[in-house]
């Protein structure tokens, strides 16, 4: 009995033993990792960046919230990892990984982000007001906007969304400019919405409106509406003198104006200058490098424009004036068809038919998809009464009226007085 009890002695002290082992071994394979985001963009808050470790052997993973800082510390077994951290939002996204890491010892790890941003699908025209009105028996369009919108099911983000019209006026005969299509389009103009990328997001079903010049023209013009609510507005205080001198609503960004071939935005008030949005891949300044274009005005000297591919194209609406299209602007990639106004300062906009579910209708054809109406729609300044702003002061004792001169001979808002 003592015999046995003397055998059962050392197997009992062994398992002891190797249960110490164990229980050493498991704190021994246990570390402690400080992981750390970094980014070269102004991140001001990582709470909604997820941290993903898998660990390569058992294939298992684990996610975690960063803190507002971008970092995170978890224990884990040592072993190898593949670590990333993400973060996505409509067609923003910032990602970075560490592939096969080995994890020996508790340490702190820093891992880049770098950011993405696609193609903010979804984003279309709502609604455009170009054709002007008559007030006090003058025609004048000095509340000339249109409107931007999601149509998509995902928050994107409107910076760096350009708004261009094609130089082609589509009440002209095939030129140099048509020869471009159907792959690319000459455009007239470029003016961005600012922003860093993540500065101005747009949910499904909301819109941005971008006025002309936001302040309440209805203060001073009765058939014009009030824009002082508009989410961005044209400030050109550098335009040419005979235009006269531009305003700014100190209330309202600006959009940023890379070039105008004429020097001073413009919606042809009849409409042969089809709008378009489109994103360059690029910064503006390398993409304007890359996509410049040369021809020959009716003066037979060399000038100079751009041309965007029709890839990058968002969304564009082939306007025009009523029996005077000839030779479309836009490719049908863009839009099949085009929608009319019946002649200018008709105080007529052109808007987008509404479908099911308050989607509005986008087949790329606007024959189909857009409606004439008359009348425009007030964009008042929320939460407060309008104030009247200056309009433009105009030089040189030119009327209102004449700034914009709405006829083909008077304008060279197209290619027909471009080239001829």
């Amino acid at each position: 009995m003592c015999f046995k009890k003397l055998l059962l002695l050392p197997a009992l002290i062994t398992g002891v033993c190797l249960f110490s082992s164990c229980e050493k071994e498991k704190i021994d394979e246990s570390v402690t990792l400080s992981i750390q985001a970094t980014s070269q963009e102004n991140v001001i808050d990582y709470t909604e960046f997820t941290l993903q470790l898998k660990e390569l052997r058992t294939m298992k993973s684990v996610k975690k919230k960063l803190t507002d800082k971008g970092a995170c510390e978890l224990t884990l077994n040592k072993g190898t990892y593949t670590i990333s951290i993400e973060w996505k939002n409509g067609n923003a996204s910032f990602f970075g990984t560490m592939e096969n890491y080995s994890v020996t010892k508790s340490e702190t790890l820093n891992i880049p982000l770098t950011r993405t941003i696609s193609q903010p699908t979804g984003i279309i025209f709502k609604e455009i007001f170009f054709n002007g009105e008559t007030n006090s028996g003058k025609m004048m369009h000095p509340d000339q906007y249109f409107v931007l919108y999601n149509n998509g099911d995902a928050t994107v983000y409107a910076d760096g969304i350009t708004f261009a019209v094609s130089l082609h006026a589509n009440w002209s005969e095939a030129d140099v400019f048509t020869e471009l299509l159907p792959g690319e389009v000459v455009a007239a103009q470029f003016y961005s919405i600012p922003g860093n990328g993540l500065q101005y997001p747009l949910k499904p079903g909301d819109s941005l409106v971008i006025a002309r010049t936001a302040i309440n023209h209805h203060e001073s013009y009765e058939n014009a509406v009030d824009l002082s609510g508009a989410d961005f507005e044209v400030y050109e205080p550098d335009m040419p003198a005979q235009f006269g001198t531009d305003v700014d609503n100190p209330d309202v960004p600006n959009l940023i104006a890379h070039f105008s071939i004429w020097g001073i935005f413009n919606m042809h008030p009849r409409g042969p200058l089809a709008p378009f949005i489109f994103k360059p891949e690029t910064d503006m300044k390398t993409f304007m490098e890359k996509n410049k274009f040369s021809f020959k005005n009716k003066k037979g000297e060399t000038q100079y424009t751009y041309k965007v591919p029709a890839g990058l194209i968002i969304d564009g609406i082939e306007t025009g004036n009523e029996g005077a299209v000839k030779v479309k602007s836009l490719p049908s990639s863009v839009d099949k068809g085009y929608i009319t106004v019946t002649g200018c300062h008709r105080q007529e906009s052109i808007r987008r038919k509404v479908g099911a579910n308050h989607k509005l209708i986008d087949t790329n054809n606007s024959s189909e998809d857009c409606v004439r109406v008359k009348g425009q729609t007030p964009h008042p300044k929320k939460g407060a009464k309008t104030k009247s702003g200056a309009v433009r002061s105009v030089v040189n004792g030119m009327s209102y009226d004449k700034e914009f001169p709405g006829g083909i001979q008077e304008f060279a808002g197209s290619s027909w007085n471009v080239l001829h």
